[in-house]
């Protein structure tokens, strides 16, 4: 059969236009009088190349990109929502209540009532911050699984069977009648006792159940029963209807969230750029993936994940207490390399804002705040690739630490050859003890040293949980269990229990090698917790670093000569230009030029602030970043 000279002609260039990704590339739009109405019918005919120019407006879709090369760019504001419009609701009535009541064909996930979050039913009402235990009720957990509330529980509540139990628990507290908790639990309901206690199927916790790390004592909460929907701005759901209580100050229509992810990215190359991710979140699988000026916000819902591993029944579990893509509860999962979000915001989530697990990715100027309301063992940013940048990053009110660098053990991943700089973390660790601004632990001996280095940051209130007396301290720069190869230099801590902070137990090969912690400042900081002076082989280096105001810290109450030089913790705030309106810049002659070589550096100043350059930019330019809406 003989072709025509001009079909040849057509073949071959879309030939080309198929080979060549950005050759002869086309623009769609999307939007309101656009010939493409959704984000995805558009998607079904893009190839490599394309770009995408999405219209203000609600998209209620779950975008999902598979080609390479694709970018997707909102012009003014575009949300992508995993919500749908929940229509009428019929009026009903709950605890006494006037509630409305909508059909539903299956799980919903979050309530909101136009840009009002509702929060799911809970005893006690939520009154304070979720990052915040002053709402918690006192408890006490028994080997048997009985939860007895210190409040009415027993007596109000007489069907709660429908719901889960939520509290922030460790060990039993000692005789001055503190506790210490890593994580918090969560468990089915399955009754109240005829004496007022909770009942709670203990095989299906979410964490370790009365293990080595909960022992049954701490604060926590009851959610999701029907019998606790009792408030303005509350809703239950048992997967057949949802009924909520009207909020008080609620202005829209009602929404509810019935898909987890509103963005999966598997092409290669990727740019998704000014779109607003509203109660969805995102997964990134494909390499070189691009996040510019986006907003995630409520990222994260409530879920119950029963701990299935037999491993963890005892203890920490890793499948919840570490989160899985699978039940969305990472945020924004990311394991493609070469990944760089720049410009966004991570906002208002059960979980982690962040999961990076994947090597060689840059995250710049991004702000993670109002982070793990669950108080599970998490991080605003989880980074625990290779050669990943995290730097002029912003990290507050977090119920746990700021940026998480992995766990040989757990996990079995921890971040190597990162570098994390100019950041600034504040109002961290708010439920969860024993993490800090940073954390990490890869539990070395056989595992290879991690070569990291954190520098130029700034942190900034780590005090614990508001409510109850925790034996456990909140460190600052933390680096756990033995972990090797690191640089922490020219950070600053403030107001944090224990500003540096390190923890070796094992000795000879298995002891912690290659830790140098110089060149810090310690304001207002009562102590560092390095626990390996008794341990020979342990190579902790502290140097150049210094403390005030006077008599806070005693570098040298405990520590080894050897490797403990040239501190200073006998100053007063005089020595620095204005430590209270965060100017660290040193004015004192002799810390000025006091400083010893460190690894072969001549550093002529003590401190973390060079006096010849003064006060670094730390921190997002919260300027570039979509704001929230309130």
């Amino acid at each position: 059969m003989k072709q025509s000279f001009a079909s040849c002609i057509l073949i071959i260039l879309t030939g080309i236009r198929m080979a060549g990704p950005t050759w002869g590339a086309e623009l769609f739009r999307v939007g309101t009088g656009e010939k493409y109405q959704t984000i995805s019918s558009a998607l079904l005919e893009m190839q490599p190349g394309d770009t995408c120019i999405i219209q203000p407006g609600v998209y209620r879709e779950r975008i999902q990109i598979t080609q390479d090369n694709i970018t997707l760019r909102g012009e003014g504001r575009v949300v992508v929502t995993g919500c749908d419009e929940a229509g009428e609701g019929t009026p009903v009535k709950v605890n006494g209540a006037d509630a409305l009541e909508f059909s539903v064909q299956g799980p919903v996930y979050d309530a909101f009532c136009g840009n009002t979050y509702m929060m799911p039913a809970r005893y006690p009402n939520k009154t304070s911050s979720m990052t915040s235990n002053l709402d918690w009720a006192e408890t006490v957990i028994g080997p048997d699984g009985n939860i007895a509330f210190t409040g009415p529980a027993g007596e109000d509540l007489p069907r709660v069977c429908d719901g889960y139990y939520v509290g922030l628990h460790g060990r039993a507290p000692s005789s001055n009648g503190t506790l210490s908790s890593w994580y918090s639990i969560s468990a089915p309901i399955i009754g109240v006792t005829d004496s007022g206690l909770v009942r709670v199927d203990q095989d299906k916790a979410s964490s370790g159940f009365l293990g080595m790390f909960g022992q049954g004592h701490g604060l926590g909460y009851i959610i999701g029963a029907k019998a606790v929907c009792d408030a303005p701005g509350e809703w239950y759901s048992d997967g057949h209807k949802v009924v909520l209580i009207p909020p008080k100050q609620g202005d829209g229509e009602y929404e509810l969230r019935t898909r987890l992810y509103g963005l999966v990215v598997t092409g290669n190359g990727v740019r998704v750029e000014n779109l607003r991710f509203k109660a969805a979140a995102a997964r990134i699988e494909g390499n070189n993936a691009y996040l510019g000026g986006c907003l995630f916000e409520y990222i994260s819902p409530f879920q119950h994940t029963p701990n299935e591993d037999p491993r963890y029944k005892r203890g920490q579990s890793m499948i919840c207490g570490w989160g899985t893509p699978d039940n969305g509860t990472a945020g924004v999962f990311v394991t493609g390399d070469g990944f760089v979000a720049e410009n966004c915001r991570f906002a208002r989530s059960w979980w982690c804002g962040m999961m990076l697990r994947g090597n060689k990715a840059r995250i710049e100027n991004c702000l993670y705040e109002d982070v793990n309301w669950i108080a599970k063992r998490c991080a605003g940013l989880f980074a625990w690739g290779d050669d990943n940048v995290v730097r002029y990053c912003t990290f507050r009110n977090l119920g746990g630490g700021g940026i998480e660098g992995g766990n040989a053990g757990w996990v079995e991943q921890y971040a190597r050859q990162n570098v994390w700089e100019y950041n600034y973390i504040e109002d961290i660790c708010k439920l969860i003890v024993d993490q800090g601004f940073f954390y990490v632990n890869h539990q070395s001996g056989d595992n290879p040293k991690a070569n990291s280095i954190w520098r130029y940051n700034v942190g900034k209130d780590g005090n614990g949980p508001e409510k109850g007396k925790w034996a456990n301290s909140v460190g600052g720069y933390y680096v756990d269990n033995n972990s090797s190869g690191y640089r922490i230099h020219n950070n600053i801590a403030i107001d944090v229990k224990q500003a540096l902070k390190y923890n070796d137990f094992r000795d000879g090969a298995q002891a912690g090698k290659d830790v140098w912690l110089y060149n810090n400042t310690l304001y207002k900081c009562p102590a560092i917790g390095i626990g390996c002076n008794g341990e020979p082989d342990a190579q902790v280096h502290l140097i150049n670093n210094i403390s005030l105001p006077q008599g806070r810290l005693r570098f040298s109450a405990r520590g080894r000569q050897d490797l403990w030089l040239n501190n200073a913790d006998s100053l007063t705030d005089e020595a620095l230009k204005d430590p209270a309106k965060m100017d660290f810049t040193p004015v004192d002659e002799k810390l000025k030029t006091g400083g010893i070589p460190v690894l072969g550096q001549e550093i002529p100043y003590m401190g973390a602030v060079d006096p010849a350059k003064g006060m670094w930019r730390y921190g997002a330019d919260e300027s570039k970043l979509p704001e929230l809406d309130r």
